[in-house]
């Protein structure tokens, strides 16, 4: 949340007042909506918990174990077979097959409780159960206590129980909803409770830990102990444990090697027959009956995969954990409410996921409907202390002087608070609107760059003009950066004075051009500090650059211009007087004509190159740079300079260019290096390509030129003390730059007094 500056000994503004009362309530929220939050944490029967448990159990099905095999007696094997029951000397029948084929362990879900009524028949079932050595039974829990005595344990037949490897409990629990979706792995009797049937099938037949998973709270209910609790891993309801019936068994129509080695487990699965329990999977599948429930419990052991609700200290400590960090973002976060609710959801039901996929069960739904309840909470307080505030501020709007004629809405019907202030601030979001149009268009057509920044240095208005002199929208940039990045003299050096300090004065900017700047105070209309400045730039560049022409042509036209000339005349004088020829005199005349020639082809060339059409073609510069060499090979040898160029591949790169104007371009760049090279030196032309561009690197072993002249290198008229003793008036550098600025290339010049210079010549290539 913003935080509101108190001034020192003034009282809090209204908006404070009212933000400062929601926190306070906001803390109140919070220490009902966090208690809150963990009693129903620790309520595990909420329908939109398991709603929950069921939606995010699916995202991580366990697959079906191969060692399972089910034994069903389903209705062809009613068919088949009779009624039920079959008598026991079937079931025998059906182990004595089973013991032969050899499998790890069985598993058989059906009750033999009461006697059967020939007791050879038991004889038989146990003797066969001995013999197979690896017979696991189930007993059966009183359904209701006797008087005065807890609930019992019902055992099948002694014979059987003697000979079964293990009796357990196939008890499954079913929730508030009445869905199946835990057992307890150990119950029984307080004094002495025995295991779940799947886990004693697990424990004896396989190497896994021997320790029960689950949670080891106990719960006691008539004298019956429960512990150990976990979740039933279901498998996914499109698959399903492999099975074959009954009879197909018992008639040896199953191949031994189907049976070998296999944890077998027989039950009945026809409907009406057998213990059958609504579960998650029902929904798709109908009841699930009781020997599923085992495998699937079993498949969950044999993958060490089962599911453990989380403790009651972690489910409240994490769920109110979260719905804590919430609050306190949306106190200070306040305009990504939804969001920052809708990222807490989505966290929630990830981390229960997550958790569910590594074996843990902790509901989201506490945390959820905590968030839920946040949320809403706080965008109703956060609602009213916004209209609170907007009601106090719209009237206190509505009393100040109209600069415009007012365009009354229609009013609100009566006691219909709401709807008077959205009235209201129509009305007053009208006048500014209208007043900022106003001040807005007023700046915008402005004939000089204005613009208008705030006490913070951000700019809150620029006109056309001014957008146009820093090429860019500067809504909202910082002034001073935009300046430095102008060029204004004061912040070249990263200086950052105050705003208060900046002076109205002529500068020149980055791109040459002469602006003066002129800065004006802004003051509320009570007075006190400045609330923004007013800046205006004018530019003079225009000004500026037609009194420096008007001068550079001056001295151009008074000396430059008329020297050759009048040596010329002065010589025909002498010669005049003497009355004779003197073939020295005509070769200084002739010195003289060339030279004024060489001005004026100067002239020429810098005029073509800036003005002239050019012809764009497909050019190898390899080749104008051979035909700028034979143009500069006489000059260097008259001067004894070795040229010398280094063209492999890169230099065959080919360019758009006008063929004349570049090679002329290039021919220039080459006379200089001779020119201000002493004699017995080397010029050198090297040509490399990168990334889309051609680079040209004309060097001499010249006298070089000095770092403070580099910057002006290019302007037309401009002599150096470098280049004294030379004759022209650096004309064929502009032309140079020229050429380049229309061919879309660059020009630049690295040079050290002493130790000579180089020019490098950036040209785009063409695309292959």
């Amino acid at each position: 949340m913003r935080r509101w500056p108190r001034k020192e000994g003034r009282e809090p503004t209204q908006a404070q007042r009212l933000f400062r009362r929601l926190v306070r309530e906001w803390l109140w929220v919070s220490l009902i909506l966090l208690p809150l939050t963990a009693v129903l944490s620790l309520s595990q029967g909420l329908t939109l918990s398991n709603l929950l448990y069921d939606n995010l159990r699916r995202l991580s099905p366990l697959p079906v174990d191969p060692r399972i095999l089910i034994i069903t007696i389903d209705d062809y094997s009613l068919q088949q077979l009779g009624q039920w029951p079959w008598p026991r000397t079937m079931h025998a029948d059906l182990l004595d097959r089973l013991s032969a084929a050899g499998p790890r362990g069985i598993l058989f879900d059906v009750i033999f409780s009461e006697p059967a009524k020939t007791p050879e028949h038991d004889l038989r079932l146990a003797q066969a159960i001995c013999q197979a050595g690896n017979v696991f039974i189930p007993l059966l829990r009183e359904g209701v206590a006797r008087y005065g005595q807890p609930l019992g344990e019902i055992e099948p037949v002694a014979p059987l129980s003697r000979c079964a490897k293990g009796v357990g409990h196939i008890n499954a629990e079913a929730d508030a909803d009445g869905i199946v979706r835990s057992v307890y792995l150990r119950e029984g009797p307080e004094r002495a409770p025995r295991s779940q049937l799947a886990w004693l099938l697990y424990e004896t037949t396989t190497d896994g830990p021997d320790t029960l998973p689950g949670s080891s709270a106990v719960s006691t209910v008539q004298g019956w102990q429960r512990t150990q609790r976990i979740r039933i891993p279901f498998i996914s309801m499109n698959a399903g444990f492999p099975s074959v019936p009954y009879v197909s068994v018992l008639r040896g129509e199953v191949p031994a090697q189907l049976l070998r080695d296999r944890l077998i487990l027989i039950g009945s699965t026809a409907p009406g027959l057998g213990d059958r329990y609504v579960t998650p999977q029902s929904a798709s599948v109908g009841t699930t009956a009781g020997i599923e429930i085992q495998a699937n419990l079993l498949n969950g052991l044999l993958q060490q995969r089962s599911i453990v609700v989380l403790g009651d200290g972690w489910r409240v400590s994490l769920s109110t954990a979260m719905v804590a960090l919430l609050l306190a973002l949306l106190l200070f976060r306040p305009r990504r409410a939804l969001w920052l609710t809708l990222g807490g959801m989505a966290t929630a039901l990830l981390t229960s996921a997550l958790m569910l996929r590594a074996g843990w069960w902790w509901s989201p739904a506490a945390s959820v409907l905590g968030m839920l309840l946040g949320y809403l909470i706080w965008n109703w307080r956060r609602l009213s202390a916004v209209l609170a505030y907007f009601g106090w501020e719209l009237a206190r709007l509505d009393s100040e002087p109209k600069v415009f004629p007012e365009r009354r809405r229609t009013a609100s019907p009566a006691g219909d608070v709401l709807q008077g202030q959205i009235v209201a601030l129509e009305q007053a979001m009208s006048r500014t609107r209208d007043t900022r149009r106003f001040i807005s268009d007023g700046l915008e057509y402005l004939p000089v760059a204005t613009l208008i920044s705030g006490p913070d240095g951000r700019i809150l208005l620029a006109n056309r003009n001014a957008r146009s002199l820093f090429a860019g929208d500067l809504v909202g940039e910082d002034l001073l950066s935009q300046l430095a990045a102008l060029g204004y003299p004061g912040l070249l050096e990263g200086a950052r004075p105050a705003l208060s300090a900046l002076e109205s004065n002529e500068f020149r900017d980055i791109h040459g051009r002469s602006l003066r700047l002129d800065v004006a105070s802004l003051f509320p209309a009570e007075g006190g500090t400045a609330i923004g400045w007013l800046l205006s730039f004018t530019d003079l560049s225009v000004e500026r650059e037609a009194e420096e022409q008007r001068a550079v042509l001056m001295r151009f036209l008074s000396h430059d211009l008329r020297a050759p000339h009048s040596a010329i005349l002065a010589l025909l004088d002498v010669q005049h007087c003497q009355g004779a020829g003197d073939a020295q005199l005509f070769a200084q005349i002739e010195l003289q004509v060339r030279k004024a020639l060489g001005l004026t082809e100067a002239f020429v060339q810098l005029a073509k190159a800036e003005s002239e059409a050019y012809q764009f073609e497909p050019s190898m510069f390899a080749m104008l740079v051979l035909d700028a060499f034979d143009q500069a090979m006489s000059i260097a040898q008259l001067k004894q300079i070795e040229l010398q160029h280094d063209l492999d591949d890169d230099a065959e790169g080919m360019v758009l260019a006008d063929q004349s104007l570049l090679t002329r371009a290039l021919f220039n760049l080459l006379e200089n290096a001779i020119k201000y090279s002493p004699s017995g030196s080397r010029v050198t032309v090297r040509v490399s390509c990168t990334q889309g561009w051609l680079t040209c690197d004309i060097s001499d072993q010249g006298k070089g030129i000095s770092a403070a002249e580099l910057p002006e290198l290019f302007s037309q008229y401009r002599r150096f003390a470098s280049s004294q003793g030379s004759d022209g008036l650096g004309l064929g550098l502009s032309m140079v730059k020229a050429v380049l600025d229309r061919h879309g290339g660059r020009i630049l010049c690295q040079s050290q007094i002493g130790q000579g210079t180089t020019f490098s010549v950036q040209l785009p290539l063409l695309d292959d």
